[in-house]
Formats: C-alpha cells, sequence, structure tokens
C-alpha cells in the first residue's frame, strides 16, 4: 500500500489491525500516524488510549498493552518504533519473542490497532517482517517523484498566498535533498526572504537554503575538477565542522565519480539525458549539472578518478592509511585529473 492509499482508506474508515509503516519519507509517515491517531483517539483520552515502545521492548510488554481495553472509544492504539525484531542485528529472547508475536498476530483484537514503525526498512531476513506482508498491512512511504515535491511544495505555498517555480523546484531539490521535513523548513525561510512577491524564484533558493552534504559534495567536486583546490578543500572543512565523518565524506565522494562515470559512460552509448535520469534516479537539475561535469573528462580519467576513491576507501580500512591522511591524499589526486 502506497501513502496515498492509505490516507484514502482511512477517510473511507477502512481501519486495518495492524500496520507496519516502513520507508524513508519521514515527514509523510509521521503525517500519516497522526491521521490514524485523530481518527482512533477522541479528544482528552488520547494518553489513556495509547501506549508507544521503542527499540527492545518485550513481545509479551507490546501484546499486553494491545489487549487492554479502550477507554471511551472503540479501538486502542500500540505503536511500536523500530523493534529490535525488525531491525538487523540480534534481539534479546528473538526467537521466542517472535514466535509469541506471530502467534498472536493470528487473532488481533478488535478493540487494538497496532502501528510497527520503521525509521527506513526493516530487516526482510528475520522471521517477523517476513510474515507481516500477509500478517499487516505494508504501508511503504518512499520519497517523492520531482513532479510530486512540485505539488506539494505549491501546496505548502498556497496556504500563505505563493508559488513556487518549477526551475525553482528543481534548484531546491537539488540543494536541500527529498526530504519534506527539510523542504518545509527550507519553504518557511524562503517565504519570508521573498517577502511581498507571490512567486519563489531559483535566485532565491540559491541565496537562502543550505545546501545538503550530498550538494556540498557535487560543489566540491566541481572545485576539484576545475583545479580550484583551496575551494575544495573549504567545502570539505565546511562538511566536518557541521558533522560528516571523513569516511561518510570518502564514500560520497566516491558515490559522486561513480554516478559521473556512468553518466560518460552512458552518454558515449547515445542515451539522452532522460533517459540517464531516469536509469540513475536523477533530479533533472542534478542531472544536468552532472552531465556538464562528466562531459569536461574522458570515460578512461574518471575511471581512473572512480578507482583512486575505491583504492583510497580500501587503504583506509584496511590500516593502511588514517582517514585524514587518505582523504587528503585522494582529493591531490582527483586534482591531477584530465
Amino acid at each position: 500500500m502506497t501513502h496515498d492509499q492509505f490516507f484514502k482508506s482511512i477517510k473511507n474508515n477502512e481501519i486495518r489491525p495492524v500496520y507496519l509503516f516502513a520507508g524513508v519519507e519521514q515527514h509523510i509517515k509521521n503525517s500519516a500516524l497522526e491521521t490514524l491517531r485523530k481518527k482512533l483517539l477522541p479528544e482528552g483520552f488520547e494518553q489513556l488510549n495509547e501506549s508507544v515502545f521503542e527499540g527492545a521492548a518485550s513481545a509479551m510488554d507490546v501484546i499486553e498493552s494491545a489487549e487492554t481495553l479502550p477507554l471511551m472509544c472503540d479501538k486502542r492504539l500500540v505503536i511500536v518504533k523500530d523493534w529490535a525484531l525488525l531491525m538487523p542485528g540480534k534481539a534479546k529472547n528473538e526467537g521466542e519473542d517472535t514466535e509469541r508475536m506471530l502467534r498472536w498476530l493470528q487473532s488481533v483484537p478488535e478493540t487494538c490497532c497496532m502501528v510497527l514503525y520503521v525509521t527506513e526498512q526493516p530487516d526482510t531476513r528475520k522471521k517477523l517482517a517476513k510474515e507481516l506482508k500477509n500478517l499487516a498491512e505494508w504501508v511503504q512511504f518512499d520519497l517523492l517523484s520531482d513532479t510530486d515535491i512540485a505539488r506539494w511544495c505549491n501546496r505548502q505555498l498556497k496556504e500563505i498566498g505563493k508559488q513556487i517555480d518549477p526551475s525553482a523546484v528543481e534548484r531546491l531539490v537539488f540543494m536541500a535533498g527529498r526530504a519534506l521535513t527539510t523542504l518545509s523548513q527550507e519553504l518557511g525561510k524562503l517565504s519570508a526572504y521573498v517577502g511581498e512577491s507571490e512567486v519563489v524564484t531559483a535566485a532565491d533558493v540559491e541565496a537562502v537554503v543550505t545546501p545538503s552534504t550530498e550538494c556540498t559534495v557535487f560543489q566540491m567536486i566541481d572545485c576539484v575538477l576545475r583545479r580550484q583546490p583551496a575551494q575544495a578543500q573549504m567545502l570539505l572543512k565546511n562538511m566536518l565542522e557541521n558533522g560528516e565523518s571523513r569516511i561518510g565524506a570518502l564514500a560520497m565522494l566516491t558515490r559522486q565519480l561513480r554516478m559521473l562515470t556512468h553518466i560518460r559512460l552512458m552518454r558515449g552509448q547515445g542515451m539522452t539525458l532522460q533517459e540517464i535520469e531516469k536509469k540513475l534516479s536523477l533530479n533533472h537539475y542534478a542531472a544536468v549539472r552532472a552531465a556538464e561535469q562528466a562531459g569536461k573528462f574522458t570515460v578512461e580519467s574518471l575511471q581512473e578518478g572512480y578507482r583512486a576513491c575505491v583504492e583510497t576507501d580500501y587503504a583506509n580500512k584496511s590500516g593502511r592509511m588514517r582517514d585524514a591522511a587518505a582523504l587528503d591524499f585522494l582529493m591531490l589526486q582527483l586534482s591531477a585529473m584530465k
């Protein structure tokens, strides 16, 4: 079930006994949970009819709460967040708790609605996650497409009498990413920045929006490839000061060089930019910028840069180089690309 189907079913009073909420789009996921909460719990009685568990809760505690009769309403809401039985790694009493939960799920009481809330994705290698595909309503919250994000942004801005240019949406997604929580914050900043103006432009986005880590990596690669090592080092320094680890920065550099190599190869095969966007799941603006970057180098040069990233990563993880030295050495290697 998609999130759209979920909201439609709740509107039609079609409440399932057990839901599994999965996927990386947290803003819509939290909105879905709040919608369900308002649908089930009468105002003033929320705390009496809701239980929230996290992490290492035992199956017995969860089941006992789910079987507690609701007060002044039809159903009790039980929320279990990132339950160890669904997450990577071995949970305490995992085998016993899994079997107990599976038995209980065969006959969920009508007085309960349970939401198994996973921040990203459950570990589908685990028995409980596998069985939940048949025993629960699995609701997937994926990141929105460019078109859906544009609609969402305009719906948010319409409430205050504003709109956003399509080119500005592309720039916004490139700079801030696709997470709606972040986009909501940035739209608030943009609304204040444009003042009386009714339209948010790409120039406004450029002036106000805080670049995401991924965007900063893109800009850093741009500086490296343009033989601007000082600017590249400054961007790297900002990333590290903002909490990004050197290992994380190295991983993102590797991913970026891999993407540029793929784009260069695909262009050489005659693929259109639109086909490449779809193949690599890229935002249009990001695809245009990446294609411009890739087009400045030969396939061999980009492959050499990507190979340098992989070898540096191996040298770091094998202990031959410390992360600081490994990252500095890689930046020098990339600056020498032709």
